[in-house]
């Protein structure tokens, strides 16, 4: 079946994100499928394009629908629009944007490429990294152009310092009427673009099954809504971006690197874009990989936590160590790297080495910062942090071994107030000093160090967590899902973290899970309005 493929320059020539218009849907020659399941089926609707999930999965369907698609419909399993990328900061990493360009901030292709090959640790390929490229710039341009979005530069560092990097970021977050959005600000802009394209929204509204003929095309999705089933034809395709698999303790268990305590994500991220693509033959990518994000647990059982930024970890005054009083590694970096530290496998004791680890700080911490869990409030400390008037008291209540944690802490304390840390290198990089120093502190020699030797002491249990899973199915460089032979399933899709990442190992910089999402949301609203439509 012809799937009228060209260059990817030439066929953003011919769609709307560059002014031009393309053939309407109803203007595509209609193919019918040979006997097949689909004419046994009772289908209760029927639309050009189907996408599950609201995330950055809505890019893709404004995508299609501003490219030419008659009738799109988005299918949302949560009550409310936008999955987890409502509950981000709304910030997207976008290699070579405009605003950097604006704000005199250079940028290359060259240097974004080798800085994201690097971070990947050959868990992406080059097709996904160039079609990524190709695209990141596009997007804030079409969203500024078309649909009112403007964007500011975040000022947040790239999370690496590796070839390609760049000390400003890559990171810019969206603004209309000159108001900064975070996710949900943001996502509520996007329900809004959908709602003014006659982009249908259906919530409560959970994907179950892939629909396939007889020649394998995916031609639609078997969902529930309102306790009853229905069956949606799809006469272009189907595109998935139903997030990850936080919520789900099997995947969780038989698929990541070690164990999450923690996750951010939303509830309904249970794989169940990764199950759907399973069932019909999708490979997998990535599968290991999540995007670090640790945290203080509240509750183990369902995930919940005050997760950690920037904001308490790596700040003058804190460290972090492990039940032997040995910490764990570079406080300061970025939550990702660090998370990384945790996953230590002391092959004598036969246990992960670092897991728990324990946050730690000093009194002269509390005089100059917020504590997690109080809201930002300065002084205020919650009853699930533990105080102490000595070190010795303080390991006896967390379960720390206090003998190893004195020891650490004098190497540590004398370093800190040289302003120098040889050990696990803290305070060297312009990231270390920029988010989690203190430049209010003349005191310190490093803004990023300070002894941990003044009392009371505090502590908490620190653990590894999420904010999104970062594996899923193996798709190429149009954002269409590949089986396990190495072969497109014809009229399928997957994005975000449905999808195995561009990302590869590594998170990027602010705002790396979303803006990969949304560019192969783009790529995949304007490649699968290109298929010839069939026909019921």
């Amino acid at each position: 079946m012809s799937k009228n493929v060209m260059s990817r320059r030439g066929f953003l020539k011919s769609t709307a994100i560059l002014g031009a218009s393309i053939a309407s849907a109803g203007s595509l020659a209609g193919c019918a499928p040979s006997k097949s399941e689909g004419e046994e089926i009772t289908w209760d609707k029927e639309v050009d394009v189907l996408v599950v999930g609201s995330g950055t999965a809505a890019i893709a369907a404004i995508a299609a629908k501003d490219a030419g698609a008659e009738s799109v419909l988005i299918i949302e399993k949560a009550p409310a629009f936008g999955g987890t990328s409502a509950l981000s900061g709304g910030i997207l990493w976008l290699p070579q944007n405009y605003v950097m360009k604006e704000a005199g901030l250079e940028d290359n292709r060259e240097d974004a490429y080798l800085y994201m090959k690097t971070l990947s640790e050959g868990m992406s390929t080059d097709e996904l990294i160039n079609a990524f490229l190709d695209y990141s710039p596009l997007l804030p341009e079409w969203l500024r152009d078309k649909f009112g979005i403007s964007w500011g530069l975040s000022w947040v560092n790239d999370y690496y310092q590796l070839p390609g990097y760049r000390q400003e970021g890559r990171s810019i977050h969206a603004v209309v009427d000159n108001e900064d959005l975070n996710g949900s600000g943001m996502w509520k802009k996007l329900h809004e673009v959908c709602d003014n394209l006659g982009i249908e929204v259906m919530v409560d509204t959970p994907g179950k099954k892939l629909i396939t003929n007889a020649a394998g095309e995916v031609i639609g999705v078997y969902a529930e809504s309102n306790g009853k089933g229905m069956n949606i034809f799809a006469r272009k395709g189907v595109i998935l971006g139903t997030g990850g698999f936080d919520h789900n303790k099997d995947m969780r268990t038989h698929f990541l690197r070690g164990p999450i305590y923690i996750s951010n994500a939303a509830p309904t991220n249970t794989g169940d874009g990764h199950l759907m693509g399973m069932a019909i033959g999708a490979d997998l990518r990535n599968m290991s990989e999540s995007w670090g994000l640790p945290s203080f647990p509240l509750d183990e059982e369902t995930l919940k936590g005050e997760v950690d930024w920037f904001y308490f970890r790596g700040k003058p005054g804190a460290v972090v160590v492990n039940k032997y009083g040995e910490r764990i590694g570079n406080e300061s970096s970025a939550y990702d790297p660090f998370q990384r530290s945790f996953y230590y496998w002391d092959s004598g004791k036969l246990e992960w080495r670092n897991i728990p680890a324990f946050w730690i700080c000093d009194t002269s911490y509390a005089e100059h910062n917020f504590f997690p869990g109080s809201n930002y409030q300065m002084g205020v400390v919650p009853d699930w942090v533990v105080k102490a008037d000595s070190l010795e008291e303080l390991c006896g209540n967390l379960g720390i071994d206090f003998q190893g944690l004195e020891s650490t802490l004098a190497i540590f304390n004398e370093n800190a107030k040289n302003g120098v840390d040889p050990i696990w290198h803290r305070g060297e990089s312009f990231f270390d000093k920029n988010i989690f120093g203190d430049p209010s502190r003349p005191d310190l020699k490093n803004p990023s160090l300070a002894p941990v030797e003044i009392a009371p002491f505090y502590g908490a249990k620190y653990l590894p967590g999420t904010c999104g899973t970062n594996g899923g199915l193996r798709i190429n460089g149009n954002a269409q899902v590949i089986d396990v032979w190495g072969q497109p399933i014809p009229r399928l899709y997957a994005v975000g973290n449905t999808s195995g990442s561009v990302m590869g190992a590594g998170y990027a910089g602010a705002g790396g899970t979303v803006g990969s999402g949304c560019v192969f949301g783009m790529i995949a609203g304007l490649h699968v309005i290109g298929l010839e439509s069939l026909q019921l």
